[in-house]
């Protein structure tokens, strides 16, 4: 298991903060002596701690192997279709997309990956990814317009749901008309 910061220190652990504080705040006015007050809020800032780190420790993992299996595919995606390509390369061949299914309960949510693997080419256009079943149906199409990839940038572009998983997707660039 990968430990990322995110999962110990992040903006939600703001929560955690807040909850301390009304802790704090509610044994020193009832009244308390020091030293409870001492040992109840030092016990109470761990035991919040770990209760909201839990959760969000859980959610960032996910969310983080997400993103790193994403990106994994992508490059594998941009390898292959070079492979085919092979000899001459233009700008918008070193674009690549890269779509992935994961299950959550009965739903599947859809992530959408795009990479610009071009050393000084910045892409700015549109980009129209349709996703299909076994059978060839479609299930989707998705257009992004004002995609803008920068030399060498990959980023997550959407994610949402769906019904079923799907099989097949493909994917156009189209640049921007000056």
């Amino acid at each position: 298991m990968t430990f990322y910061s995110e999962m110990f220190f992040s903006k939600w652990h703001l929560i955690t903060a807040v909850m301390m504080a009304i802790a704090w705040i509610s044994l020193i006015a009832g009244g308390y002596e020091r030293r409870v007050v001492l040992r109840s809020g030092m016990g109470a800032m761990v035991f919040l701690y770990v209760v909201t780190t839990i959760p969000i420790a859980t959610i960032t993992y996910q969310e983080k192997s997400i993103d790193t299996w994403m990106r994994q595919q992508i490059v594998h995606h941009y390898e292959e279709k070079m492979q085919r390509i092979g000899g001459s390369v233009s700008e918008i061949d070193r674009l690549a997309v890269a779509a992935g299914s994961f299950k959550s309960k009965d739903i599947y949510k859809i992530y959408i990956y795009a990479g610009n693997y071009n050393d000084s080419y910045r892409f700015d256009g549109r980009l129209v990814v349709r996703i299909y079943d076994k059978q060839g149906k479609e299930l989707d199409e998705s257009v992004f317009d004002g995609l803008h990839l920068e030399p060498g940038e990959v980023k997550k572009v959407d994610s949402f749901h769906l019904s079923s998983s799907f099989e097949i997707y493909r994917y156009e660039f189209e640049p921007q008309k000056d």
